[in-house]
This record gives structure tokens, C-alpha cells and sequence, in this order.
């Protein structure tokens, strides 16, 4: 039923796309000013915002079990599942930044993601801007889906709510759950790592998954794009090229990521 869950909230996420009442966070920004209000200790924050809504979760999802079965986890695993899935229409944003940077229009490229909520682009010149917007890209592109999916996989539905609640927790003064977003991402980034390397180059991304993967100062974003690029470079180094080059990438990605879990379950 987990399985049927992931590929259920996976087609509906692609098909239709972000939003509705799944993804109406309004409840969890009046509770986090609440919990805010406080003014709670790192943890206690934690538990408030985290650890509470996921507890609740859990135990409705069991009431419902225990009276409906294997339904249950069918119909709330795969809300679940989908509730965790990131809130930007990636694809959308991409096109946009992408139709800017062709037409010359780099600070408009820019301003497209900062309209969309990836804060101030801090650039000395053209090059760093651009490879700073693509690893916005990036990691927009990665968070939205592979963490979620794996922890689902991995752990069950809180888990990937849980991801998802410390994402949008993240920039949150008063409890930083930034932090933990950073360990929660090391595992999902340098699996993706690897499946570059599997649709991709191999060889070439050998040096970067021993040497770069164990790197703790490393950011995932800047790990992510390095990966990429060595491991599928883009036809050319224009920026159109390159934005593209991440589209091709995730969906590669997650084609093989659908696929291994499929075989899993298949030979389970």
C-alpha cells in the first residue's frame, strides 16, 4: 500500500500540480506565531511545530487503520506523501528564468526567482549570478520531491510530513530549523549524487562523490550543480543551455528513482 500511496501522489503532483487544500499552510504559519509568541528554546520549538502536528497525524492515521485497514493507509499515506512534495511549480519558475536569461534579460532572470521567494541574489558579476540562480534552481528542482520521497519510502508518511514541516519551518528567527533541513538533506543529495552518475557520466563524477560527498562545509546546492554538471554537461555554457541541462537532470532522476523503487517492491 505504500508503494501504490508514492506512485499515487507522485502522478497527481505531476499531473495537476502544487496547491490545494493540501497545500494550504495557513494553519502552520498561525502556529508557528504562536509558538514564535513563546519564544521557546531550540527544541521545545521543535517539538511544537514538528513533533506535535506529526504526532497528530500518526494517531489519526491509526484510529482510521484500525477502523477502515489497508484503505487507510492507501488514501492517507498518499495525502500524506503529497503534502510533503515541495509548494513552487518548479517546472513554471524554470521557464521563466530560462525565457528571461535567452532574451538578455539576466536581472529580470534574477528577479523572477527572488519574486518567488529564494531571498536576495548576492553577485559580484554576471557569471556568479547565474550560477548562483542555477543552484537556486537546483535545489527548488531537488527539495520539492527526492527528500520527501525517500524519507516516505524509507521511514513512512510522518517522516516525510516531518521533513516537510521543518522545510517550512526553516526560516523561522525565533526556532532555526534550518539547521536540521541541512542534515535531513545529506542523505537524499548524495544519493542524487549517484544517480547523476547513473543516467550520466559515472567516471567523471567519481572524484566528486569521494571527494566532495563527506565534505561538511560543502552546501547541498553547491553540491548538487557541481555533480550535475560534470556528470551531464550542458551542450554549451550559455545559460538557456544550462537551465535546461537541470530540467533534463531532475527528470532523469526521478525516472530512476521510480524505477528502483518499483524493482524493490517488485522482487520484496
Amino acid at each position: 500500500m505504500t508503494y501504490i500511496a508514492f506512485l499515487a501522489a507522485t502522478l497527481l503532483y505531476f499531473s495537476v500540480g502544487p496547491g490545494g487544500p493540501l497545500h494550504n499552510d495557513r494553519w502552520f504559519h498561525a502556529l508557528r506565531g504562536r509558538v514564535d509568541a513563546l519564544e521557546p528554546d531550540f527544541w521545545m520549538g521543535f517539538v511544537l511545530l514538528v513533533v506535535v502536528p506529526c504526532a497528530a497525524g500518526a494517531l489519526v492515521s491509526g484510529r482510521l487503520q484500525a477502523l477502515v485497514g489497508d484503505a487507510a493507509v492507501l488514501l492517507l499515506g498518499a495525502a500524506a506523501l503529497f503534502f510533503s512534495l515541495g509548494r513552487q511549480d518548479w517546472a513554471a519558475l524554470l521557464n521563466r528564468f530560462k525565457a528571461r536569461a535567452v532574451a538578455g534579460d539576466l536581472e529580470g532572470a534574477v528577479l523572477t526567482l527572488e519574486a518567488a521567494g529564494s531571498g536576495p541574489i548576492k553577485a559580484d558579476d554576471p557569471d556568479s549570478a547565474v550560477d548562483a540562480s542555477l543552484r537556486i534552481l537546483l535545489f527548488e528542482g531537488f527539495q520539492r520531491w527526492f527528500p520527501p520521497v525517500l524519507y516516505f519510502l524509507l521511514l513512512g508518511p510522518v517522516a516525510a510530513v516531518g521533513y516537510r514541516l521543518i522545510v517550512m519551518g526553516s526560516n523561522d528567527r525565533q526556532v532555526p530549523l534550518g539547521s536540521l533541513r541541512h542534515f535531513l538533506d545529506w542523505l537524499p543529495s548524495r544519493v542524487l549524487l549517484l544517480t547523476f552518475g547513473i543516467v550520466g557520466n559515472f567516471e567523471a563524477i567519481r572524484p566528486v562523490l569521494a571527494e566532495r560527498s563527506f565534505d561538511a562545509d560543502i552546501a547541498t546546492d553547491e553540491l548538487l550543480l557541481e555533480a550535475l554538471e560534470v556528470a551531464m554537461p550542458a551542450q554549451t555554457g550559455e545559460v538557456g543551455d544550462r537551465a535546461e541541462q537541470l530540467r533534463q537532470g531532475l527528470q532523469s532522476a526521478l525516472v530512476v528513482w521510480v524505477l528502483v523503487a518499483s524493482i524493490l517492491v517488485i522482487i520484496s
